[in-house]
């Protein structure tokens, strides 16, 4: 014969399954499931003005649609074996940074869209995603990111730069004379 369960049984043992269950769900990554594409932290270092790239320290670039994040503002991707475009991830429409969501970039703000090479697929904003040339080294193994600061290309900042940008106007109106 089964012995039958009382309902304080069952709502104890039905509290410790809740407990349980939420526990284990805890220690999901909801974000990482969610984001199909997001790029990790690239490895690179500088030469002059540009950004180089080695693909065998940036695993994420070693097939095609992989990403990294190469500062705050600007992401690497993958188009091909050959091809790769540089972006700059600052929304043209009111400066959120857009992210990357499957095949486009989006942005969270606003709802604005871009392919992968920045150009605005849906509105509010009205102009491209700034973008970079990139120069692709089979030999070398490394992506060059060519990031030459003139009035029409703005050099793409790392909020952990310390240094002062030397293109930026004062905001306090009394500086003005």
């Amino acid at each position: 014969m089964s012995k039958k369960l009382s309902r304080r049984d069952f709502i104890k043992r039905s509290a410790v399954g809740v407990i349980a269950g939420g526990a284990m769900f805890s220690t999901v990554n909801i974000e990482a499931l969610t984001k199909t594409s997001a790029a990790r932290k690239a490895i690179y270092r500088k030469s002059g003005d540009d950004i180089v790239v080695t693909l065998s320290e940036n695993a994420a670039l070693s097939k095609t649609g992989g990403s990294v994040r190469v500062n705050d503002e600007l992401m690497l991707i993958r188009k091909s074996e050959t091809e790769f475009t540089a972006v700059k991830t600052i929304c043209t429409h009111k400066g959120c940074d857009v992210e990357l969501e499957g095949n486009k970039f989006v942005c969270p703000c606003h709802g604005s869209e871009y392919t992968l090479d920045g150009t605005v697929t849906q509105g509010p904003a009205k102009d491209n995603l700034k973008t970079f040339e990139t120069i692709f080294d089979s030999d070398k193994g490394t992506v060059t990111i060519k990031v030459q600061t003139t009035d029409n290309n703005e050099q793409p900042k790392d909020k952990n730069d310390k240094s002062k940008d030397k293109n930026e106007q004062p905001t306090d109106k009394k500086e003005e004379k």
